[in-house]
């Protein structure tokens, strides 16, 4: 199996370096503008995933905080 991906692998890489060499200017210049709407899809999202992470602290404080109000409030 290992055999397998070493050798499929780096064929395609090949093929595709061998793809990128005959791009035409223009597509070059296509595929520039093509990364860079991609990049701004990606900053787009980036608010909603800060958001999410700061959903998932505030939470793990929360459980926090009542897990050691329960650990004080037991009778030693």
């Amino acid at each position: 199996m290992l055999a397998v991906l070493l050798g499929v692998v780096p064929a395609r890489l090949y093929v595709m370096m061998l793809g990128v060499a005959g791009m035409a200017v223009g597509g070059v210049r296509m595929m520039r503008g093509l990364l860079v709407i991609a990049g701004l899809v990606m900053l787009g999202g980036l608010p909603m995933v800060l958001r999410r992470m700061l959903m998932v602290l505030g939470r793990l404080l929360v459980m926090l905080h009542a897990l050691m109000l329960a650990h004080i409030s037991l009778p030693v």
